[in-house]
C-alpha cells in the first residue's frame, strides 16, 4: 500500500512552482547528401527512390505524426495489456531520456526507407518506391498492397484481395497494424480495422476493440473515439478500453475528458488499475501539480500500491522542482516499500544531481551506478551519457575501453558521449569503427553524426559527411531533414534551412518534417526579432497540423518581445486555438502594452 509518508512528501512540496513541467514524448538519426552541398540545388536533398535493401531505421522515423522528442510508443491495446501485466502505464510521458540505440527495430521490423536524393537516387518526377515485400510470417504481401495503395481506394484493394482467394489470419493482421502503427499511418490503419470490422473477417476481441478504439482516437480524435466505445458490445467494456481512451486524453493535455474518463471507470465500478492512477499522475504533473495528491491520497484510500513507473514520476516531479531532498525521501519511500530503483531510474537522479549543481554527489552516486553496470550493455551506455554530461573524457574513454567487441548500439553511445564533450576527432574515429560493422549505417547512426556537426557549428564538416552518405546510398526520413535544418540554423543560415523545408513539404507529400524542425527556425527567427519570418513559420506549422501539437504561440510571441512591437489580437488568437497564456506570455505581453503606452505618450 502507498505509505502515508510518500503522501506527506508530496503535499509537502506541493505548493512548489515546477521549473519545468512533465512533458510528453521521448526523446529517442541518414541524410540527404550531395555531391557538392554548398552548389547542389536544395531539391536534391528533398525527395528518394528507394532501390536496394533497406537497413535498420529507427521507430520515430515516421510520416505525419511527427514529434520532435524521439521515438512515440503506440500506446494502444498492447501497451495497456503490457502495463496490466507489468503493473505500469503506457511509456509515453515520462521524459527519461532513452539509451542509445533502445528504439530501433529487429532485422524482423525493418520496413521502408527512402533512398537520397537527387540525382543520387531522386527519380524524374520526384516520387518514389517503397521497398518490396516478400509474402513472409514478418512481411506479408498484404501489408505491401496497403503500403502502395492510396487510403481513399483501400477498401476496393482489400475488397479484390479477399476475392482473390486470400484469407485474412490474425497474424497478418497484427503484423500490419504493427507496420502501419510504426509508420504513424493511422488513417490506413484505421480503414484497415473498419474493413475488418465490417466485413466481419475476425472474431473481435478485448484487444482488437481496444486497438480499434486507439486509432479511432489517434485519427479522429478524443470525441468519435467516445461514441466507437459506445458500438463496442458491453462484455468487452473493460478497464482495457477506458483505459485506452485514457491515455489518448493525458497524451493530448485534455484534462477535461481525462477526468471525465477517470470518473466513469469508477462509476461504472470497473477496476481502478494502477496504470490508470498513473496516467492521471502523470497529466496532473504537466498542468495541475497539486492535484498529484489526489491521486496519490486515492490510492491510498483504494489500497492500490505503487508500482516502479509511480515512483519514477514522483522522483521526476521533485527533480524537475529543484527539490533535490524530496527527491531523495521519494526514492527512500521506494526503498522501504520493497522497490528497488532500476537502472533508468538511477540514471534520472544522477541527472537530477547534475543540473542541481551536486557534482560530487553525482559522480559519487554513478561511481555506485557503476557496480550494476557490469554485464549490462544499456547500462553502460547509459554511463556514457552521464560521464559526457558531467564533462569527463577520461570517464568517457575509460567506459569506451571496458567495453571489448562492441555492437552498433554502444558505438552510438560512444558517438553521442564524444559529441557531448566536442571531441569530434573521437567521433569520427568511432564512426568509423562502426561503419567497418555496418558499412551501410542506418539512419540513427547517420542522424546521430548529423547532430554532432550541428551541435558543434561544423557546416563543413557536415557538408561532407552528407556527400558521403549519399554516395553510399544511405536513406533519408525526417529525422534526417531535421538534422540537416538544425546544421543549417546553428550556422546561421536559416534562409537555406527555410527553402529545404519547403522543397521538403512539396516533394514528399506522403511525409511531413517533424515539429521540431519548424520549431528550430521559429526560436531562430523570434531571437532576431524577424517577425516577418517568424509569422510565416508559425503559419506553415498551423497548416501541417502536427497531431498533439498545439501552436507555439509562446515562440511566436518571443519574436514581438525581441522586436519590441506590440503584438495586437495576440490574446484573441490564442484563445481561438484554445491556447492558454502562461505567466511569462502576460508578463511579456503587459511589458509590451506598456511600452507602447510609453511611445505614444512621449
Amino acid at each position: 500500500m502507498l505509505k502515508t509518508a510518500s503522501v506527506r512528501l508530496l503535499r509537502d512540496g506541493g505548493s512548489r512552482q515546477l521549473s519545468q513541467a512533465l512533458q510528453s514524448g521521448y526523446s529517442e538519426a541518414v541524410v540527404p547528401s550531395i555531391q557538392r552541398f554548398c552548389s547542389t540545388p536544395i531539391e536534391s536533398l528533398t525527395n528518394s527512390k528507394a532501390n536496394g535493401d533497406v537497413p535498420h531505421q529507427a521507430a520515430a522515423d515516421q510520416p505525419r505524426d511527427n514529434s520532435d522528442c524521439c521515438s512515440e510508443p503506440s500506446h494502444g491495446i498492447n501497451a495497456v495489456r503490457k502495463q496490466a501485466k507489468n503493473h505500469g502505464p503506457p511509456k509515453r510521458g515520462l521524459r527519461e531520456n532513452k539509451l542509445p540505440g533502445m528504439d530501433g527495430p529487429t532485422q524482423e521490423e525493418c520496413y521502408h526507407e527512402k533512398k537520397l536524393p537527387g540525382r543520387y537516387g531522386l527519380s524524374q518526377k520526384g516520387c518514389y518506391h517503397e521497398k518490396k515485400l516478400s509474402d513472409t510470417p514478418f512481411q506479408p504481401v498484404l501489408l505491401q498492397k496497403i503500403l502502395d495503395t492510396h487510403v481513399s481506394a483501400l477498401t476496393t484493394i482489400l475488397d479484390t484481395w479477399e476475392k482473390d482467394g486470400n484469407r485474412l489470419e490474425r497474424n497478418k493482421v497484427l503484423m500490419v497494424l504493427f507496420h502501419l502503427r510504426k509508420q504513424r499511418l493511422y488513417s490506413k490503419a484505421l480503414k484497415f480495422m473498419d474493413w475488418i470490422e465490417r466485413r466481419k473477417l475476425l472474431n473481435f476481441e478485448e484487444r482488437d476493440y481496444a486497438c480499434h478504439l486507439d486509432l479511432v482516437a489517434r485519427h479522429c480524435g478524443l470525441e468519435a473515439a467516445q461514441k466507437y466505445i459506445g458500438r463496442v458490445p458491453t462484455p468487452f467494456r473493460n478497464e482495457v478500453l477506458y483505459e485506452t481512451l485514457l491515455v489518448n486524453c493525458v497524451c493530448k493535455d485534455d484534462v477535461q475528458k481525462a477526468q471525465q474518463v477517470f470518473n466513469e471507470i469508477r462509476d461504472l465500478s470497473l477496476p481502478l488499475t494502477i496504470s490508470a492512477c498513473n496516467q492521471m499522475i502523470l497529466l496532473y504533473t504537466r498542468v495541475a501539480h497539486s492535484k498529484v495528491i489526489d491521486i496519490l491520497t486515492l490510492m491510498q484510500k483504494e489500497n492500490i500500491e505503487p508500482c516502479h513507473f509511480t515512483y519514477k514520476l514522483l522522483i521526476d516531479l521533485k527533480g524537475q522542482s529543484n527539490d533535490i531532498l524530496g527527491m531523495e525521501s521519494v526514492l527512500n519511500v521506494m526503498k522501504d516499500n520493497g522497490l528497488e530503483p532500476d537502472f533508468s531510474t538511477q540514471t534520472m537522479v544522477a541527472k537530477f544531481y547534475i543540473s542541481g549543481g551536486l557534482t560530487e554527489k553525482a559522480e559519487e552516486f554513478i561511481r555506485g551506478m557503476e557496480v550494476h553496470a557490469k554485464g549490462s550493455r544499456n547500462a553502460t551506455r547509459s554511463l556514457l551519457d552521464l560521464y559526457a554530461i558531467l564533462g569527463r573524457p577520461d570517464d568517457v574513454k575509460r567506459i569506451c575501453n571496458s567495453c571489448t567487441e562492441p555492437k552498433l548500439e554502444d558505438l552510438l553511445a560512444a558517438i553521442v558521449a564524444w559529441g557531448k564533450l566536442g571531441r569530434i576527432k573521437q567521433v569520427e574515429e568511432t564512426f568509423e569503427a562502426l561503419v567497418k560493422i555496418s558499412p551501410k549505417p542506418a539512419s540513427k547512426y547517420i542522424n546521430a553524426m548529423l547532430n554532432v556537426y550541428a551541435e558543434n557549428k561544423l557546416l563543413a564538416s557536415g557538408k561532407k559527411f552528407l556527400e558521403r552518405m549519399c554516395l553510399k546510398g544511405c536513406p533519408s526520413n525526417p529525422r534526417t531533414w531535421d538534422g540537416i535544418v538544425k546544421l543549417y540554423v546553428n550556422s546561421g543560415e536559416l534562409a537555406k534551412a527555410e527553402l529545404f523545408l519547403v522543397k521538403v513539404k512539396e516533394e514528399n507529400p506522403d511525409r511531413y518534417p517533424l515539429f521540431h524542425s519548424y520549431v528550430t527556425l521559429l526560436k531562430a527567427y523570434a531571437k532576431k526579432g524577424d517577425i516577418h519570418n517568424s509569422e510565416k513559420i508559425f503559419h506553415r506549422l498551423k497548416e501541417i497540423r502536427h497531431p498533439g501539437r498545439t501552436p507555439p504561440y509562446d515562440l511566436l510571441l518571443v519574436a514581438y518581445a525581441s522586436a519590441q512591437v506590440t503584438p495586437y489580437g495576440f490574446r484573441e488568437r490564442m484563445k481561438a486555438d484554445n491556447v492558454r497564456l502562461n505567466k511569462t506570455d502576460i508578463e511579456r505581453l503587459r511589458c509590451l502594452s506598456d511600452l507602447q503606452t510609453k511611445r505614444v505618450l512621449e
